[in-house]
């Protein structure tokens, strides 16, 4: 019985373990509604829907008490689909995607920021489009939405956030023409893990882990 309940637990600390390993990439589905676009081929309504993935192991690259900022290289990035354009950080890069996590900071009163950026993306040419950056910002003036600069593993809680802004920028290469997409993300969702629904031998539970007053901070890990 005792060499049953002992590799019992070696098998759940392995499982743990494993699993540990395996969920550092995150990803998180959202969802939401486009509030005003150039092109005029994106209209205001129109739904979108993304993912952006990140590993969750990536150390802060500043010392700023207040701030946490994740670079990232290439696979991890951000896919937006909307209008029938698929916006997306390229498949190789070098730091060009990043999440900020600014945790009571005091510029424009004391708030907290959570922002994903993608500085490096496939460009349109069907159409002529040039894409800067891709990015996603939560302001929360309250500043209880994070209780430190770390690095989450969860999807943030909307209601958590007193604004909310999507924002793609770029050009419109035949004329030089600005290309720029607003929006407000709806909904996310933390996808699960593959090995989180992997039956196991025995019964064990295990738990789950737009507006301009948003102040934009979004900026590669270059500055």
């Amino acid at each position: 019985m005792k060499m049953k309940i002992l590799i019992m637990a070696l098998v759940i600390g392995f499982w743990i373990g494993f699993n540990h390993v395996m969920a550092a990439p995150i990803t998180i589905e959202i969802t939401g509604n486009v509030t005003s676009a150039l092109p005029s081929t994106i209209h205001a309504g129109v739904d979108f829907t993304g993912i952006y993935t990140y590993d969750s192991s990536t150390p802060d690259s500043v010392s700023l008490a207040f701030m946490g900022k994740y670079c990232h290289n290439s696979p991890y990035g951000v896919s937006i689909s909307m209008g029938g354009y698929e916006f997306k950080t390229t498949a190789s890069h070098t730091n060009l995607f990043t999440i900020s996590i600014y945790n009571d900071i005091s510029d424009g009163g004391i708030h907290d920021l959570y922002q994903i950026s993608s500085f490096d993306n496939i460009s349109i040419p069907s159409v002529g489009f040039t894409i800067a950056s891709i990015n996603w910002g939560l302001r929360d003036n309250t500043h209880s939405a994070l209780s430190s600069d770390a690095l989450p593993i969860t999807a943030p809680v909307l209601t958590n956030w007193d604004y909310n802004l999507l924002w793609i920028y770029g050009l419109y290469n035949p004329d030089h023409s600005e290309v720029s997409v607003y929006g407000t993300v709806t909904q996310t969702v933390l996808i699960p893990e593959p090995l989180r629904s992997m039956s196991l031998p025995f019964s064990l539970s295990m738990p789950n882990n737009s507006s301009s007053s948003l102040l934009l901070l979004f900026s590669p890990c270059s500055l």
